[in-house]
């Protein structure tokens, strides 16, 4: 059976593909291509203007809002263009990323007035499930409530994620795939752009002459990489569908990270195959991308439409504390299903399938439990925790250093 460590490659590079505008961070700025406040065709190689833009999405199907999930100015820009969309659509259903299908009811309830904000982020399991600052979401959670304005729950959950991380798509037996019908297959660009990133996050393995070297579908642990990123387009391309498809919704608008949506290679190229066409990609630019980025090296356009923003140093969110482990609930506790190098969890000595069965003095059952005292701790502050170790009961101190860097694990 392959190890954790395809899940984890599988989620770090997928992260870092959402994340992308952040990767040249510490590069100067380019001289942005798109003025701050202004909307650009990169289609037609020409700005737009908002009318424009609001026009030409009036009737479509579905909307599809990119972001980079840290970036706070990017959920902002998600509020302002779903408000103006919903002046001109006001029977839209906003579509979310960030929530499992099984956790439709609970946006039902938020909806309707029945669940105060801190009831809401609990009973749709937030921490655990999607687990980015709810801070940056909570305004578009608001606006559809104001408005009554159904949210739509995109996703699967990530049981399914970490079984075809192990096995591929074909080995998950039909009756365990939650519903979901084959992806359709991906096109040459969208592996060779998945190729790219993979290759980056490969533990330094793979190298060409000191550069990482492209795998190819022959390796296992790439071909099941895609498939991860397959089943999600796939998995919230058909929760739009079906739901396009019912009686009363005009209009979708979905929130997703653009790694899905970047030159329409993923839940834009799933709809096609589901009979959905009439859809437009529009996304948030900063001048951390570089306008190359408009067009693939074959030619397609990053999106329908993208809107200029001026990123202040201050837009990244800085991140909760990490421990830095990958696990999942034991019967007694926490099992610690791996470790990330230079983290927190490996300098204080943690082990894979170690039990945490305490922390901070507080028992624990789910692995909510341990990420609610983990994201609690303050930087520079030390946790306690108790340890079983196959047959030994041991005690050791998690020491949190004083600033952590922004990584994208527990």
């Amino acid at each position: 059976m392959i190890s954790y460590r395809i899940f984890l490659t599988a989620c770090v590079a997928i992260l870092a593909m959402e994340s992308l505008a952040l990767a040249a961070e510490s590069a100067p700025p380019s001289v942005s291509c798109i003025a701050a406040g202004t909307w650009y065709s990169p289609d037609k190689s020409a700005p737009l203007s908002t009318s424009s833009v609001l026009n030409n999405v009036k009737g479509l199907d579905a909307i599809l809002l990119g972001e980079t999930h840290i970036i706070a100015d990017h959920h902002r820009w998600q509020v302002q263009i779903a408000a103006q969309i919903f002046s001109q659509s006001p029977g839209m259903v906003l579509g979310f990323e960030a929530f499992p299908r099984r956790v439709q009811p609970i946006l039902d309830q938020w909806v309707a007035g029945d669940l105060s904000e801190a009831a809401f982020l609990k009973s749709s399991e937030w921490d655990t499930v999607w687990r980015y600052d709810a801070n940056l979401y909570l305004p578009l959670f608001h606006f559809a409530r104001l408005n009554h304005i159904p949210m739509l729950a995109l996703n699967v959950d990530r049981s399914l994620i970490h079984k075809v991380s192990k096995v591929g798509w074909a080995g998950v037996p039909q009756a365990e795939r939650l519903g979901l019908s084959d992806p359709s297959p991906p096109s040459a660009e969208y592996i060779d752009m998945l190729g790219q990133y993979y290759s980056q996050h490969d533990n330094g393995k793979g190298q060409h002459n000191g550069r990482p070297k492209r795998p190819g579908l022959n390796d296992p642990h790439f071909s099941n990489f895609v498939d991860v990123q397959l089943t999600w387009d796939r998995a919230m391309a058909e929760a739009i569908a079906t739901t396009l498809k019912g009686k009363n919704t005009r209009q979708m608008v979905a929130v997703i990270g653009r790694g899905h949506l970047d030159y329409g290679y993923g839940v834009p190229h799933q709809l096609a195959a589901l009979g959905i066409h009439n859809v437009a990609v529009l996304e948030p630019w900063d001048t951390r991308r570089p306008c190359s980025d408009l067009r693939s090296a074959q030619g397609s356009k990053i999106a329908t439409a993208v809107f200029g923003l001026a990123l202040f140093n201050d837009a990244p969110v800085t991140a909760k504390p990490k421990l830095g482990v990958m696990i999942d609930t034991a019967q007694d506790g926490v099992h610690v299903s791996g470790i990330l190098k230079e983290s927190v969890a490996e300098s204080s000595g943690l082990l894979k399938n170690d039990i945490i069965t305490m922390a901070g003095g507080h028992p624990l059952k789910t692995t909510g439990d341990l990420i609610a005292i983990v994201q609690a701790m303050v930087p520079g502050t030390w946790l306690p925790l108790t340890i079983q170790r196959k047959e030994a009961t041991m005690e050791m101190i998690a020491r949190f250093p004083v600033t952590q860097q922004n990584r994208h694990h527990r």
